[in-house]
C-alpha cells in the first residue's frame, strides 16, 4: 500500500511539473513590419530604419536626395501609418508578416494516465464454482451408519 501511495504521489508531482513549463509562449501571433517597397506614387524605398517603436521609410524622388524630404513613419508593432511626409503618397500600412508558430516547445508525447488503485477482489473462475458446488452436494448426502 505504501509503495503504490508513493508511486501515485510521484506521478502527480511529475504531471504538475510537465503541465506548466517555464517561459512557454502563448501561441499569440508574432508580427514584424517592414516598409512598403514603393510609395503610392511608385517611388522606390530609399533609407529605412526601425527603432523598436517607429518604422521610418524614405521615398526619395531621385537618388541621393535627403531621406527626410519624402518619408513615411509607421508603428513598428501594429504597422499603422503615423506620419505622412510624402505628399499624401504613403501607403496606409506597413507590410506585415505574422506568424503563430509556437517556438521553444519540445515535441513530447502525452503523459500516460496515472495508475488508479483498484482493490483486489477475488473472482472465482468457472472451475472453482463447480468444485464448490460439488462440495456442497457431498455434504448433503447423508452418511450411512449402521445401528
Amino acid at each position: 500500500m505504501h509503495l503504490s501511495f508513493f508511486t501515485l504521489i510521484a506521478l502527480f508531482a511529475l504531471a504538475a511539473v510537465r503541465a506548466v513549463p517555464a517561459g512557454q509562449p502563448s501561441g499569440a501571433p508574432s508580427c514584424t513590419h517592414t516598409c512598403p517597397s514603393t510609395d503610392q506614387a511608385g517611388f522606390p524605398l530609399g533609407n529605412s530604419s526601425d527603432d523598436g517603436t517607429t518604422l521610418f521609410c524614405s521615398y526619395p524622388a531621385f537618388p541621393g536626395e535627403d531621406p527626410n524630404d519624402f518619408f513615411c513613419k509607421y508603428s513598428s508593432t501594429g504597422g499603422g501609418l503615423r506620419d505622412d511626409n510624402d505628399a499624401g503618397f504613403c501607403p496606409g500600412t506597413a507590410v506585415g508578416s505574422c506568424s503563430t508558430r509556437r517556438r521553444n516547445v519540445l515535441a513530447q508525447p502525452p503523459a500516460p494516465p496515472a495508475p488508479v488503485d483498484v482493490p483486489l477482489v477475488f473472482v472465482p473462475n468457472d472451475k472453482v464454482k463447480v468444485r464448490a458446488q460439488l462440495k456442497k452436494r457431498q455434504a448433503r448426502i447423508p452418511s450411512s451408519s449402521s445401528s
